[in-house]
C-alpha cells in the first residue's frame, strides 16, 4: 500500500487483531453486566444462580413468571421458566415486530453489501455495512434493556425453548462446515474433498452462511428476556460476542482464527456452568460433549495438531478426567449427545447441499437464481 495514501485510512483501520478481540469481548462483558445489574437490583442479588425459579420467584421484582414445572419431583425439561403467567397481548406484539425488524434490517444490510459496487474483498477498515450493522444491533440491545423491563417477555411466549436451542446448533454447524478446508471433517480427515459436489456445498456456505448465522443470533437475541441468572448472563455475553460477529463480514476481524475459536467454545463454558447451576448432572453432557468435538474437530486448527505427541497428551487427559467424572454413575454415553446430534445435523446439510447441487447442475439453472433454488429448497428440507 503506498504510504501517502495509508495516511487517509481511518486510525482503527491499523488496530491490531488483539485490539479488535479486546473490543468485542469487554463490550460483551459489559452488556451482559448491566442486564443482570437491573435484573437483580430490584430483588435479591442471591438470584444470579436460581436455575430453577419458582412460580413467584424473580420477574425483576414485579412479573409473575411461570417458573419451573415439576412433574412427580422432576423438573419438566424444555418448559422455559421465564415466560409471564399471563402474556402481555402489546408485549408480545412488540417482541416480534422488534425481531422482524431486526431481522429484516440485518438480511437486508448482507443483501445490499453483497451487491454493492464497494465491496472489495477484505478489509481493515469498517465499511458502511459494518457501522450500520453495528447501529442496527447497538439500538436493539438498548431495546432489549427496556422491553424486558416494560413488557418481560421475549419471543418465548409463543414458541417452545427447542426453537432457541436449535438455532444455536445451526450456528455451530454452519462452523463446521465452514471449517472443513482448514480442519478437515473428523481427526482432520476430509480437508480436500474430492467430490466436485461437496466442494459446491462448502462454497454456497462460504458465500451465503450470514444469512442464517443472522437467523439463529438474532431468533436467539429475542426469544430471551434480560433476566439475570448466570445462564442469561454467560448467554448474553454469548448473544452480543455473535452480534458483534454479524457486524464484522469482509472485516479481517471476521475470520480472526483466535476471535473464531472462542465464539465456537464459549457454549462449552455457557452449557457446563449454566448446568451446574441445576440439580443433577447434567453438565457432564454440555462438558465433555462440546470437550469431545474440540478433541475431534476443533482441536486441528491449533498447535496441538502439529504434534502428534500434544494431541497423545489431550486425549490420554480427556479420558483420565472422564474416567474420573463418571466413575459413580458409569454413564459415558452422555458425552455422545452433543458431538453425534452436531455430526448428524452436519451430514444432513452435506447430503442435502449435494443433492441439491446435483439437482441443480441436472437441470442447468442459470446461476444467476441458482441461489434462490437452493435456498428453498434447504427450507422445504
Amino acid at each position: 500500500m503506498d504510504p501517502a495514501s495509508s495516511k487517509t485510512l481511518p486510525a482503527h483501520s491499523r488496530w491490531k487483531p488483539s485490539t479488535w478481540r479486546w473490543i468485542y469481548v469487554s463490550t460483551s462483558v459489559a452488556f451482559a453486566t448491566l442486564v443482570v445489574f437491573f435484573a437483580l437490583l430490584p430483588t435479591t442479588w442471591g438470584n444470579f444462580f436460581n436455575a430453577h425459579p419458582k412460580r413467584g420467584e424473580m420477574g425483576l421484582g414485579r412479573f409473575i413468571i411461570r417458573g419451573t414445572r415439576m412433574i412427580n419431583g422432576k423438573h419438566t425439561p424444555f418448559a422455559y421458566p421465564w415466560r409471564l403467567i399471563e402474556p402481555n397481548r402489546t408485549g408480545r406484539v412488540v417482541a416480534w415486530a422488534a425481531y422482524c425488524i431486526h431481522q429484516a434490517g440485518q438480511w437486508w444490510i448482507l443483501a445490499k453489501a453483497q451487491k454493492s459496487k464497494d465491496q472489495q474483498g477484505w478489509s481493515n477498515s469498517y465499511r458502511w455495512w459494518n457501522w450500520s450493522m453495528m447501529y442496527l444491533n447497538g439500538f436493539m440491545l438498548l431495546f432489549k434493556l427496556v422491553h424486558t423491563h416494560v413488557f418481560y417477555d421475549g419471543l418465548a411466549a409463543d414458541v417452545a425453548e427447542g426453537t432457541a436451542q436449535g438455532s444455536v446448533v445451526a450456528i455451530l454447524v454452519i462452523a463446521l462446515i465452514l471449517a472443513i478446508p482448514a480442519r478437515g471433517i473428523i481427526f482432520g480427515l476430509g480437508r480436500k474433498p474430492k467430490s466436485e459436489l461437496i466442494k459446491d456445498v462448502i462454497w454456497f456456505t462460504k458465500k451465503y452462511h450470514g444469512y442464517l448465522v443472522s437467523f439463529g443470533t438474532v431468533y436467539n437475541f429475542h426469544y430471551h428476556p434480560a433476566e439475570g441468572t448466570m445462564g442469561h448472563y454467560l448467554g448474553f455475553v454469548y448473544q452480543v460476542m455473535l452480534l458483534w460477529q454479524s457486524t464484522t463480514f469482509l472485516h479481517s476481524s471476521h475470520r480472526d482464527k483466535s476471535w473464531v475459536m472462542m465464539l465456537e467454545l464459549w457454549v462449552f463454558f455457557h452449557g457446563t456452568i449454566t448446568a451446574l447451576c441445576q440439580p443433577g448432572n447434567s453438565w457432564q453432557i454440555f462438558s465433555f460433549g462440546f470437550v469431545v468435538m474440540f478433541l475431534v474437530n476443533q482441536i486441528y486448527l491449533t498447535p496441538l495438531a502439529k504434534s502428534p505427541e500434544r494431541l497423545a497428551v489431550a486425549y490420554a487427559v480427556f479420558a483420565i478426567v472422564s474416567f474420573l467424572a463418571f466413575r459413580n454413575d458409569k454413564k459415558y454415553f452422555k458425552m455422545t449427545f452433543i458431538p453425534v446430534a452436531e455430526y448428524a445435523c452436519l451430514i444432513f446439510c452435506i447430503v442435502a447441499g449435494m443433492a441439491t447441487s446435483r439437482l441443480v447442475r441436472s437441470l442447468a439453472i442459470p446461476q444467476s437464481i441458482s441461489p434462490v433454488f437452493v435456498g428453498v429448497v434447504y427450507i422445504l428440507i
